[in-house]
């Protein structure tokens, strides 16, 4: 019974041994900290975080906190952290107790705050360019957003600036940068001083037409008005001039640029502003709306005066891509005079660059007593450009200086039946936003000053007679490209 008693005794000591050491151990086992996030968080100067760790085994800890390795709090389990200053920092909260320590850094980067920097005085004259080009301090970021403003309308949304304004006044310029969680904006007066500039693009720079049956090459107006004074058979420089003082006064005087690949180049006397989300230019040009032509537009961004080949841009239209000849060239040749006592004939060839060559020659035959003008020159209806009757009475010919008796007319080509789609004098409104580089890219410009335009589309007519047969229609007077007023729809004056 004894023996019984002690067996008893020594397993009730052994589970008191037993519990007395696992409360032991239990006072003794470390603290356990969980819940820091191990990304960076990102704060701005002025925030406030809480952080807040969970931590398990809390009986007899000592709690502290450390910024940077320098001791900031202690007794607490909550620190609320204040950005104060940019930087990183680590903030480190760290337990004890007897059966030791755990500890855990929360990383935490306060940005730098942003700061615009933006010139007191900005001034320009109306319709011209000005580079703004703010300086901008701040976070390290590759998400910065910019956006100019004036009152509601955006104007911009890169850093730089290219200011311009068709109107005169004084506006509220305002720059708003966005990085991460900061946006900040300054604002600045600009004004623009007003000008005198005329609407029309009346320079002109270069004329290359493309011959064909009765081609006018000197028409400074209206092609029906050869014999009333509108032809001006001059050497080519002075073509040129009299174009542009005779376009300055009068927007509608058109060239008339032929067939396909003829051309002409103009200029403004001030930069047209691209005003998003509205149309810029405004072209009048007779032509059929299946048989549009391209218009390329150049910005002067070196401001040499003189539309440079890389800045010029095409303006897409529903044709652009359309092609089926991307590079296309026409080679064309005078080739002789003769006269008789009534008539006059004159001849040039043409070929092209395609591997079944084509080619042919134009012919044209004129009686002296019907091609007289009204002032008693001879006309250059259907004559070569540059061809000119220099003597009536001794029916004397010649090539006026500048011109070329051979000269080639290159672009792309788009082949296109027009049956039935009649040419007509017409006017094509132009929207800026919509060029493109060679690569057809969208270019965005702040204006232009330079316009080219181009006829592209090759015509080809159904001769109704022969059923389908498709006849070469590009160098008959009906279809060759004229072109009048380019309007600069912002000037108010």
């Amino acid at each position: 019974m004894k023996n019984l008693k002690d067996i008893i005794f020594l397993k009730l000591l052994v589970i008191v041994i037993l519990f007395a050491s696992a409360c032991k151990k239990e006072l003794q086992v470390k603290p356990s900290i969980s819940g820091v996030d191990t990304d960076a968080t990102i704060l701005n100067i002025g925030d406030k975080l809480t952080l807040a760790p969970n931590i398990t085994n809390t009986k007899g800890n000592n709690y502290i906190w450390l910024v940077n390795g320098k001791e900031t709090a202690s007794g607490q389990l909550n620190y609320t952290f204040q950005a104060t200053a940019p930087g990183i920092f680590e903030v480190t909260f760290k337990a004890t107790n007897k059966g030791g320590t755990d500890q855990q850094s929360f990383k935490l980067i306060v940005e730098k705050p942003i700061v615009i920097s933006l010139t007191d005085q900005l001034d320009v004259s109306m319709c011209n360019v000005l580079e703004i080009t703010p300086a901008i301090t701040g976070p390290d970021r590759k998400d910065y957003d910019y956006e100019w403003s004036i009152g509601e309308s955006v104007i911009g949304r890169k850093l730089n600036l290219s200011f311009i304004s068709p109107e005169a006044g004084t506006f509220e310029l305002t720059l708003r940068a966005t990085a991460g969680k900061q946006t900040v904006t300054s604002t600045r007066k600009i004004t623009v001083k007003a000008e005198q500039y005329v609407k029309n693009a009346y320079t002109v720079l270069e004329y290359a037409p493309a011959p064909g049956k009765n081609h006018n090459w000197s028409i400074i107006g209206s092609a029906d008005n050869w014999k009333y004074g509108d032809e001006y058979p001059l050497a080519y420089n002075d073509f040129l001039t009299k174009a542009t003082s005779i376009r300055k006064v009068n927007a509608n005087a058109a060239l008339f640029l032929g067939s396909w690949g003829g051309s002409a180049t103009f200029k403004f006397d001030h930069t047209v502003a691209n005003v998003s989300g509205k149309t810029d230019l405004e072209l009048t040009a007779f032509y059929s709306n299946r048989d549009l032509p391209a218009v390329y537009v150049a910005y002067d961004r070196n401001k040499n005066g003189t539309p440079d080949e890389d800045e010029w841009c095409e303006l897409k239209n529903d044709d652009y891509g359309q092609e089926d000849i991307p590079e296309y060239e026409m080679i064309f040749t005078y080739n002789k005079t003769e006269t008789d006592a009534k008539r006059i004939y004159s001849y040039f060839n043409w070929k092209d660059n395609q591997p079944s060559l084509g080619k042919g020659e134009i012919v044209t035959n004129k009686t002296f007593t019907s091609s007289m003008t009204t002032t008693g020159a001879f006309s250059s209806r259907g004559f070569f450009p540059g061809l000119a009757v220099t003597d009536i009475a001794t029916k004397q010919t010649a090539m006026l200086d500048g011109w070329k008796t051979s000269f080639s007319r290159k672009g792309k080509r788009i082949s296109r039946n027009l049956t039935g789609a009649a040419p007509f004098l017409q006017k094509l409104n132009i929207d800026i936003d919509l060029a493109v580089n060679k690569k057809g890219e969208t270019i965005q410009l702040p204006g232009i000053d330079f316009v080219k335009v181009q006829k592209i589309v090759y015509p080809f007519q159904q001769d109704l007679s022969t059923g389908n047969v498709m006849t070469d229609y590009n160098m008959e007077e009906g279809r060759m490209l004229q072109v009048g007023s380019i309007l600069d729809k912002h000037l108010k004056n």
